[in-house]
């Protein structure tokens, strides 16, 4: 059986950045009212992190230790996505709410923790 070796750190933790990316994204939802969005993405993150559950279980061990270190790749990336999208509306003449930032942000950094684990790889 050839899936535990297909489920990596990398991979993992880059379905755990797109459970974060939705999570952090609810709040915008949230203030906007915009009821449907909101529960679609809530229904959506739970799937996601029920598949997290099932991928961590068929994982192997040897890429079970290495996702400490994908985790703190991807949360030194959202923390940088923000603070990147944060930076971006501190120019902007048009300066959006918090929740705007932070949801924005997160997808940035999930954007580039993918982007440089893929360039990390070859």
């Amino acid at each position: 059986m050839s899936l535990p070796r297909t489920l990596t750190a990398t991979r993992w933790s880059t379905l755990l950045g797109l459970a974060m990316v939705m999570l952090l994204s609810l709040p915008r939802y949230w203030f906007l009212h915009d009821t449907t969005r909101l529960t679609l993405l809530a229904i959506l993150a739970l799937a996601v992190v029920t598949a997290l559950i099932g991928f961590w279980r068929l994982m192997a061990t040897t890429e079970r230790q290495r996702c400490p270190a994908a985790f703190r790749h991807l949360a030194g990336c959202l923390i940088g996505g923000m603070a990147l999208m944060a930076i971006w509306h501190w120019f902007d003449v048009a300066a959006d709410h918090w929740s705007v930032i932070v949801s924005q942000g997160a997808a940035l950094g999930l954007l580039l923790h993918v982007v440089i684990r893929i360039w990390r790889r070859r």
